[in-house]
């Protein structure tokens, strides 16, 4: 769940050089967030969602491979057995493939934009670091990664008096912050790794982080709200434990 951008075209030449034969990259957020070349990556598959930043409905996604290994063995298939990977994935049994049908409309869509999905891109990433600076000086902490290492998500660390200190607590504060604020945000627990060397605010070791995101319709209002929220528990000196979640 930690969102980072990883240097996946470098990834792979280094697997190149240690005898990987095949690499797939499951690049699930990547369309839509991030520019992709897949032939530039790489990569012998690679797959990615068009549901999470893309628009589109659940489930319509992608799969790329390389022409070499288009002859891969899948699991099913219908009654176009023997005419080609894109053929014997087209239709299977009664599956809906109407999210499909709309991508079109999806494209239409988004050259509404000024900059059309690039600009779309870089005004989320923009907006997620504004934000996500915004939440860790309000709460005395730190970002989780460098913002170039950040696309349209950005992880931001959580007051270390929440004690946020397993996974259990992690998801009861992400019930009680949809419960009782009407956000919907992921919350990550980091263990302690490097003694020291881990990130830290003025009253101990940052533990949990909320991974925010950036899209279109978001406001600077529902990044107040998670800040209010927050800052709550940590003036009425609750911690993670014993903070309801209905």
């Amino acid at each position: 769940m930690p969102s980072v951008v990883l240097p996946v075209r470098e990834l792979i030449r280094v697997c190149r050089e240690h005898g990987v034969e095949q690499v797939f990259v499951d690049g699930a957020h990547a369309i839509g967030s991030l520019h992709v070349d897949v032939k530039e990556i790489g990569a012998d598959f690679y797959v990615s969602n068009l549901y999470k930043w893309f628009f589109s409905p659940p489930s319509v996604a992608f799969l790329y491979c390389k022409e070499k290994s288009n002859d891969v063995h899948h699991p099913v298939v219908s009654q176009e057995y023997g005419k080609g990977l894109p053929v014997e994935s087209a239709w299977v049994g009664m599956r809906d493939y109407s999210p499909q049908l709309v991508v079109p409309s999806i494209l239409e869509f988004v050259n509404r934009f000024e900059g059309g999905i690039e600009g779309i891109m870089k005004r989320n990433h923009d907006g997620v670091v504004k934000m996500g600076t915004m939440l860790a000086e309000s709460w005395g902490t730190v970002l989780g990664s460098p913002p170039e290492m950040c696309a349209s998500m950005i992880m931001v660390g959580l007051p270390s008096r929440l004690c946020v200190m397993s996974d259990d607590d992690a998801l009861r504060l992400r019930s009680y912050l949809r419960v009782y604020h009407e956000v919907e945000v992921p919350v990550y627990y980091q263990a302690l790794r490097n003694g020291d060397r881990d990130p830290r605010d003025k009253d101990g070791f940052i533990t949990g982080y909320v991974r925010i995101s950036h899209q279109v319709y978001n406001t600077v209002d529902d990044y107040e709200r998670l800040k209010t929220a927050i800052n709550q528990l940590v003036e009425d000196g609750k911690v993670c434990s014993g903070i309801p979640t209905e």
